[in-house]
């Protein structure tokens, strides 16, 4: 009979407790920075703190763009080490740090193609009247009357909505006009 250990929750595997006699110490004691890959366990000497941090970001980072859901894919994690124990900031953060307030924004969409307005970045906008507005006057966009948006792209399917528009948008013609030559 084959027996498993017992797994620990990994707040309880002692990286980060207070009682330095519980703590779990994975680096090397005599470096000060130490970035700790914790799948391939690798350690990679770190020159300060803000070095160390900048690249436990980056991999971390890549690890989570690069994960599949996979249950075969190793987890990986970085881990900046101080001393060879598990760094972490002493004192709270500085106030509203990490604070996220969600926000609802709105961007152009074309209704043709489902493109959206795109320069250098996606423009967001609190109102979906003003992601209109900048598509219709920075981006020469056009505005059909019932409020749908065509890009600037020049194909049937554009041309005809824009030429739809033009018919709809036009005056009904009256019998007692006069048509001047």
């Amino acid at each position: 009979m084959t027996t498993t250990p017992a797994l620990a929750p990994a707040a309880r595997r002692g990286l980060f407790t207070a009682n330095p006699d519980d703590r779990l110490r994975p680096g090397t004691p005599d470096r000060p920075w130490e970035l700790w890959l914790t799948s391939p366990d690798t350690l990679l000497e770190m020159p300060d703190l803000a070095t160390a941090l900048m690249a436990a970001a980056e991999h971390n980072a890549a690890a989570a763009d690069l994960e599949d859901g996979s249950p075969l894919q190793p987890v990986t994690h970085a881990l900046v080490l101080h001393h060879g124990y598990a760094w972490r900031r002493e004192g709270a953060a500085r106030s509203g740090a990490g604070i996220a307030v969600p926000s609802l924004c709105w961007t152009a969409k074309c209704s043709i193609c489902g493109d959206v307005v795109e320069d250098e970045f996606i423009p967001h906008h609190d109102a979906p009247e003003a992601a209109a507005d900048d598509a219709v006057g920075s981006r020469e966009w056009d505005e059909l009357p019932d409020s749908r948006l065509v890009c600037e792209r020049t194909d049937d399917a554009h041309d005809a909505a824009r030429a739809q528009a033009r018919t709809e948008d036009a005056p009904e013609r009256d019998e007692n006009q006069l048509t001047f030559l």
